[in-house]
């Protein structure tokens, strides 16, 4: 699904909400790029896995703006957030795709850089998505990707300066496995902070 409004009215800023904005339940391979997920009173996406299969992996969420949703942007399970785990060894919806770490947002004159570190699947290619927010773990604006590669430990690090000016609020990130298209939950926010 792309260029939805799920959970606001037409002018795509007016709340109309829905219980959860998308639920992907039992099915894989699915896409949902370029919406405006808000206001809903629940997750603004949530990808479940049937009982009876492996369904629910490979589900590509890309350049959405999620926002306003009562609780999570992205919940894989329906279960809140999902910790990550060293190398990334389990299994679930979008086989519970580790998120990125998000370790500092500083803005100056020249624009805001992003840094931070995923860990996954050792020796793994990663696009990593990054969007601003006035408040939570959501993704509001999408500003733009990376692409970095895991090591043999499942670390790879980024420093990712967008072409955008965010000179306030919040940044979020998710990691997608390049391969499977397996997407994140979203990371917890880090405040931008005026680079000194």
């Amino acid at each position: 699904m792309e260029g939805n409004l799920i959970g606001t009215k037409k002018d795509g800023t007016s709340a109309l909400g829905n219980g959860s904005g998308v639920v992907i339940a039992g099915s894989a391979n699915n896409t949902v790029s370029g919406n405006t997920l808000a206001f809903n009173s629940a997750d603004g996406v949530v990808i479940l896995e049937s009982f009876n299969s492996n369904n629910g992996d490979g589900d590509l969420l890309a350049g959405n703006s999620i926002f306003s949703n009562g609780d999570l942007g992205i919940d894989l399970g329906n279960n809140g957030v999902t910790a990550n785990d060293d190398k990334d060894p389990d299994t679930g919806p979008n086989d519970l795709q580790n998120f990125p770490v998000l370790t500092s947002a500083k803005t100056s004159r020249k624009g805001i850089i992003i840094t931070g570190k995923l860990n996954s699947t050792p020796n793994k290619s990663f696009l990593v998505q990054f969007f601003s927010n006035a408040s939570g773990n959501e993704g509001q604006k999408f500003i733009g990707q990376t692409g970095v590669i895991t090591d043999t430990s499942g670390n790879a690090s980024f420093s990712f300066k967008p072409a955008q000016k965010v000179s306030k609020g919040n940044i979020t990130a998710t990691a997608i496995d390049s391969a499977a298209k397996n997407t994140s939950e979203l990371s917890a926010p880090k405040k931008v902070a005026r680079k000194r």
